[in-house]
C-alpha cells in the first residue's frame, strides 16, 4: 500500500515508501519481538518475517515477509512461513491470516501453497491533502 501511495502521489511529507515500511517493522518488533524471525547465512540476512498474536482471539497475524531479491526462489521465504506456522501452533493459535496485494504475484502464489486460503479481498484508496 505504501509504495502504491508513493507511485500515486510522490513522496509524502520527505519520505518514501522504504521508510514508512521500515517503521512498521519497528511496530512490530517493538510490539513482539519474540515472534521476530531472520533467515542469514554465514551472518548475511536473507529475509525476515514478523509475527502478531492476538491471544484472546487465537489469531497469529503476519504482517511483514521480505527475502532478498538474490536469493528468492530458493525456498526461505517458504521456510518463514512455515517457522510462523510452527510458532503459531505452538503459542495456542487457531488460525493464522497473511495478506497481499493483489499485484503482488509471488504472494498470490506463495500463500496458497503454504495452506493459506483466500476469504477476502480489500480496496485501499488514499487522497492527497
Amino acid at each position: 500500500v505504501e509504495h502504491g501511495i508513493e507511485l500515486k502521489f510522490g513522496e509524502i511529507a520527505g519520505h518514501d515508501w522504504r521508510w514508512r515500511k521500515a517503521r512498521h517493522v519497528d511496530e512490530d518488533v517493538k510490539e513482539h519481538a519474540a515472534g521476530i524471525f531472520v533467515a542469514e547465512v554465514d551472518g548475511e540476512i536473507l529475509g525476515y518475517i514478523s509475527t502478531r498474536l492476538d491471544l484472546e482471539a487465537g489469531k497469529g497475524r503476519i504482517p511483514n515477509l521480505a527475502v532478498v531479491a538474490s536469493v528468492r526462489g530458493q525456498g526461505i521465504g517458504r521456510k518463514l512461513i512455515g517457522h510462523a506456522l510452527d510458532y503459531f501452533r505452538t503459542e495456542g493459535m487457531g488460525v493464522a491470516v497473511i495478506e497481499t496485494m493483489a499485484s503482488n504475484p509471488i504472494g498470490r502464489s506463495l500463500y496458497p501453497s503454504c495452506g493459506f486460503e483466500e476469504v477476502g479481498r480489500q480496496i485501499h484508496y488514499a487522497c492527497r491533502f
